[in-house]
Order: C-alpha cells, then sequence, then structure tokens
C-alpha cells in the first residue's frame, strides 16, 4: 500500500527528500504498529519514489531530458507506461520476501 501511496504522491511532490520529509513521520509509526521494519518503509518509499520520476510530467529532470531529446511526452508516456507496469509489478514481487522471510 506504502508504494502506491508514494507513486501517487510523487506526482505532486516530486523531489525525494520534500517527500520523505512529509511522508516519513506518518509513515514510520504506522510501519512500527503494524509490525513493519522501518527498512521496509524505506524500501518501499525509494521503490514508489524512484520508478515514477520516469513517467510523471511534473519532474523537471524528465521533462528537462525529454525536451532536450526532442521527444514528445504523449508519445514518451505511451513507450514508458507499459514498462512502469512491470516495473511495479517486480516491485510488489521483490518486497515480499524481505517482509515475510527475514526479520530485520
Amino acid at each position: 500500500m506504502h508504494l502506491f501511496f508514494q507513486s501517487f504522491l510523487n506526482f505532486f511532490i516530486p523531489s525525494g527528500s520534500g517527500q520523505a520529509s512529509l511522508t516519513m513521520p506518518i509513515i514510520i509509526p504506522i510501519c512500527d504498529a503494524s509490525e513493519i521494519s522501518r527498512q521496509m518503509a524505506v524500501l518501499t518509499f525509494q521503490l514508489g519514489d524512484g520508478f515514477t520520476n520516469l513517467i510523471i510530467p511534473t519532474s523537471g529532470v524528465t521533462m528537462g531530458a525529454l525536451s532536450l531529446a526532442k521527444i514528445p511526452y504523449s508519445k514518451w508516456f505511451k513507450w514508458m507506461l507499459p514498462r512502469m507496469v512491470v516495473f511495479l509489478i517486480a516491485s510488489m514481487l521483490l518486497i515480499l520476501p524481505p517482509l515475510y522471510l527475514f526479520n530485520w
């Protein structure tokens, strides 16, 4: 759930440090109460923030790179969207072993 929350919030706050300072004080107590390690909270934050930076139009780096490469955002979005779905599914699957098999 935290992965999708961070991915959604990344559209409005594309800055990783700004997003962390806003959400971590809320997420960490929730993870502590639900017995999810803080390392898992940081991992899901990084995955949710990192992958969506490739596709959100509010990211200055993404839009600047597309502009320099003369690639329209609509073309980039259509090309990148299926890959984003694969990235998010892979992220969810990669989160499962540390969540259930390891005791960090």
